[in-house]
């Protein structure tokens, strides 16, 4: 399969620059309806996360690991993909999340720890899963996820089955070498499967200058024998477009992509986190007011003719509407019942397991 876009570049690519004007060579293929509701995904997400980060401030959540400026790079990416694909998250793919089906309600109960949440409260927040969706919960340890998205994308390769799988790291995980690993792997056996690569600045407090001596984490990729693509990750349009190539190559059997999404968190890398030891006040107010990339979206449809205020404030009454239905479900919500801690462990419980639960709760 041609691709429309050049690999291992230094130059990030995009289609919208922080004015809303179109800078690509190549027109979009995404129709309207497909650009509003980019934009549409992108504000909800950035309204749960609002809401998610009160919660904690209120003392009625215990953790939040925000997503706030990475929104693009998040929904752009899952945008494309199929029910049956398989999604690999880190620790703040809100925005994957909700793409791939998971509602308000879930989210937000997930962050209280309730009953309707898919996991069933058993998960940090902040690390979404949903077994419905092939959204697999991830773990907190770094890079440990790359081996087992390589292993399902191999095993819907010879079940022929046409699904892929899309892993989410963050820059501090090409470090690790689970990743490594899963990499040379990918590459050598041509998995059906995408290194999402969220190049958010900042490994907790590490710097990428101080994670790699690279120019960019997706020229990596051609040591292992596959394309590796930097995207300007603000830039929702490049994200789904790129991401969109990468899915239609691993379907046809042409093996891994890695997409390294230039983007930034706005918030701390969790609410346990002080980034005022390690970031610059001022570095971060450049990415908020300047490159934002629900802004530049708006700005964007506006110029096409395709946005007013009108239907700005329609769709943020729908928002709010939305996030508090939403909070409303997961507060009704109950706590899980102590008993579903053996649950999703096996698919059947072995007779440990059993034993345990017979004596704890005087059932299996």
């Amino acid at each position: 399969m041609a691709a429309p876009f050049k690999p291992f570049t230094d130059t990030p690519i995009g289609y919208v620059d922080n004015d809303g004007n179109p800078v690509a060579k190549m027109k979009t293929t995404l129709t309207e309806d497909q650009l509003e509701r980019l934009y549409r995904l992108m504000a909800l997400c950035r309204a749960i996360d609002d809401r998610g980060y009160i919660l904690v401030r209120q003392g009625r959540a215990g953790f939040l690991a925000q997503t706030a400026g990475q929104e693009a790079a998040q929904i752009g990416s899952a945008f494309f993909l199929e029910p049956r694909d398989w999604v690999f998250p880190s620790h703040r793919e809100l925005g994957a999340a909700l793409t791939k089906g998971m509602t308000p309600g879930e989210l937000l109960a997930h962050v209280l720890g309730k009953d309707l949440d898919p996991s069933k409260g058993r998960n940090m927040p902040s690390h979404y899963g949903s077994g419905p969706l092939n959204i697999v919960p991830p773990s907190s340890t770094v890079g440990n996820k790359t081996p087992a998205a390589v292993g399902v994308a191999m095993a819907a390769r010879i079940k022929q089955t046409g699904e892929i799988s899309i892993c989410y790291i963050g820059d501090g995980a090409t470090s690790e070498g689970d990743t490594l690993a899963a990499f040379n792997f990918a590459g050598v056996f041509k998995s059906p499967v995408i290194f999402a690569v969220q190049n958010n600045q900042y490994a907790i407090s590490l710097g990428v200058k101080q994670q790699t001596a690279s120019r960019t984490f997706a020229e990596k990729a051609a040591a292992f024998g596959f394309d590796g693509y930097l995207v300007d990750g603000n830039d929702v349009i490049a994200c789904a477009e790129v991401t969109k190539l990468a899915i239609q190559r691993a379907r046809a059997g042409e093996g891994p992509t890695l997409i390294e999404f230039l983007t930034y968190r706005y918030g701390p890398h969790s609410s346990a986190d002080d980034d005022s030891r390690y970031r610059k006040k001022e570095e971060l107010e450049l990415w908020r007011n300047t490159r934002d990339p629900i802004m530049r979206m708006r700005k964007y449809l506006t110029k096409q003719g395709r946005w007013d205020d009108a239907a700005e404030a329609n769709m943020q009454a729908e928002i709010r509407a939305a996030v508090e239905k939403g909070l409303a479900e997961a507060e009704a919500s109950p706590l899980p019942a102590p008993e579903t801690v053996f649950d999703h462990t096996y698919a059947e419980l072995l007779p440990h397991q059993i034993d345990e639960k017979i004596a704890l709760f005087g059932h299996a």
